[in-house]
């Protein structure tokens, strides 16, 4: 299956596509070129994720706390592979690849386990203080 035809097909499937599933009402869509780059959180707790995309490098970190292990990555048509993880803790952060999704401003993950999480760029978290 072509990277394109999996995104249509998670596309299609995402409980966030459907009208009114998410904050917006807007399509999750494949991001183009360039629209991942940025600091990516999923909220302002210690405790919350926060993803960095630099053109095709992923930087991820599991949590703010010492609980939170390191990883880096590429991103390669929406794909996110995690190749190398340092362990912060005592739990380890088995997931090393997510499909990524743009919903209005927010980016949506679903990991390969099927957990998905919602990341807002941090300008918009920092902004709401």
């Amino acid at each position: 299956m072509t990277t394109a035809a999996c995104c249509a097909c998670l596309t299609s499937c995402l409980p966030w596509d459907k009208g009114g599933g998410g904050p917006t009402d807007e399509p999750a869509r494949p991001a183009a070129a360039g629209e991942l780059d940025g600091v990516w959180l999923t909220g302002e707790d210690e405790n919350d994720s926060i993803l960095t995309i630099n053109d095709d490098q992923v930087y991820f970190t599991e949590s703010q706390s010492g609980e939170g292990d390191t990883c880096e990555g590429t991103v390669v048509n929406g794909l996110i592979q995690l190749e190398s993880c340092e362990r912060n803790g005592g739990r380890v952060f088995t997931e090393r690849s997510a499909h990524a999704l743009l919903q209005g401003d927010d980016l949506r993950l679903t990991w390969v386990s099927g957990e998905q999480e919602t990341y807002t760029p941090m300008l918009d978290v920092a902004g709401r203080e």
